[in-house]
């Protein structure tokens, strides 16, 4: 056999002219060719051989740097927009800067319960409130943060609750915040009540309007005549011209847990509004602040589920209506450790407890509240807030 018939055509074919008993165990690359540019061209028949020039990868060190700036780009936007709004919401508070002295109570003898796991804020939903002049503190809750517990807390001040309002005297709770504000009314609360007051927000109960709508409403659950008070208030106050606007006899009522018919009913923030307010209904003040109570829980489950741009939107809302003792740096601390929260099993109180106080008529005053056993009702407040984790 020759050497023409052991490198056939087909063997040249694969390996090349230039093969050789050495070279047989290795691929064999042909010697490169330019075609005038910087590109290396295969000779022919080379891909037919079943080869692949080995090029080198063209540009990809460019496309993973510019891919690292626009990411990072986009991340520096993001922040800095973050921060724009962030500024806006601060400049939009109103910031007091007077504190509650708690010297007053101090110097009476009364121990301030406080724990640094416990964050109290003092909320104030003023009512009437035109520029200039102090409104009426028609709703105050003291929300407890319980980060031992995993808690968030909620206590009615019921207004009514006759109480001592240092520098002034006996009188309701509500008239601490018509004498002084904010500062004397959590004064007046650590006066009588124990419990250090450092934090305290004040928003128009107008604003809830502007809150509930930035989440799109709110559904609660809704006896017949809270359903047919709403509708009166809304129709008396032209805010609108249907007497019936949320249809109260087309509504689908079922027996709830407690044996009242209700109904679930989509709300508006005006709607939600005058449910808050509503006294009428059973009668008494102590299930009006339980309705407040209700709407509160209602606004914080709605923002635990609501996407960002709707829980910045609220936040938005709210910051406009809003006026607290806090520096803006404290505001935006307090800010994320309410939404850190969100997420905390919910419970209430209130005060006066049920059997615990007696109606009392005064002249200065009218008809009040008054706490029978003070001592018994600062106990069960200590226990509600500084609850022992188990």
């Amino acid at each position: 056999m020759t050497e023409d018939d052991i490198y056939s055509d087909s063997t040249r074919l694969q390996y090349g002219d230039g093969f050789s008993d050495d070279d047989a165990p290795q691929q064999f690359i042909p010697q490169q060719q330019y075609n005038g540019s910087r590109r290396p061209v295969a000779p022919p028949g080379y891909y037919q051989g079943g080869q692949s020039p080995n090029y080198p990868a063209k540009n990809n060190k460019k496309k993973g740097h510019f891919f690292l700036k626009f990411m990072l780009f986009t991340l520096l936007a993001v922040i800095a927009a973050f921060f724009i709004y962030l500024i806006l919401v601060l400049c939009r508070i109103h910031y007091t800067g007077e504190n509650p002295d708690h010297s007053i109570a101090e110097e009476a003898g009364i121990n301030l319960r406080d724990d640094a796991g416990v964050t109290n804020i003092l909320l104030f939903g003023e009512d009437n409130h035109e520029d200039g002049e102090r409104g009426r503190a028609d709703t105050m809750i003291l929300l407890s943060i319980d980060k031992n517990n995993g808690q968030m807390k909620q206590t009615s001040l019921m207004r009514d609750v006759y109480v001592t309002i240092p520098g002034v005297g006996e009188d309701k709770l509500n008239a601490a915040f018509s004498a002084g504000g904010p500062k004397l009314a959590s004064e007046t609360i650590e006066y009588n009540f124990g419990i250090r007051i450092d934090k305290y927000m004040v928003v128009d109960f107008n604003s809830f309007t502007d809150i509930i709508d930035s989440l799109g409403g709110i559904d609660l659950d809704l006896t017949y005549d809270e359903v047919a008070y709403i509708n009166w208030q809304s129709h008396k106050n032209h805010q609108t011209d249907d007497e019936d606007e949320l249809k109260k006899d087309e509504l689908d009522y079922y027996m709830n847990d407690k044996g009242y018919y209700t109904a679930i009913v989509h709300l508006n923030g005006r709607q939600a509004l005058w449910y808050a307010r509503d006294r009428d209904s059973e009668g008494s003040d102590f299930d009006r602040t339980k309705r407040q109570r209700i709407v509160m829980d209602t606004i914080f489950a709605r923002l635990k589920s609501s996407n960002p741009i709707t829980l910045l939107g609220t936040i938005f809302a709210v910051s406009g209506h809003l006026t607290t003792n806090m520096d803006p740096v404290s505001v935006t601390g307090e800010g994320f450790e309410i939404l850190t929260s969100l997420g905390y099993d919910r419970k209430e109180h209130r005060i006066p407890t049920s059997d615990n106080y007696y109606d009392a008529y005064f002249d200065h005053c009218g008809q009040t509240l008054v706490i029978s056993d003070s001592y018994l009702e600062r106990e069960r407040l200590y226990e509600f807030i500084y609850e022992k984790a188990e």
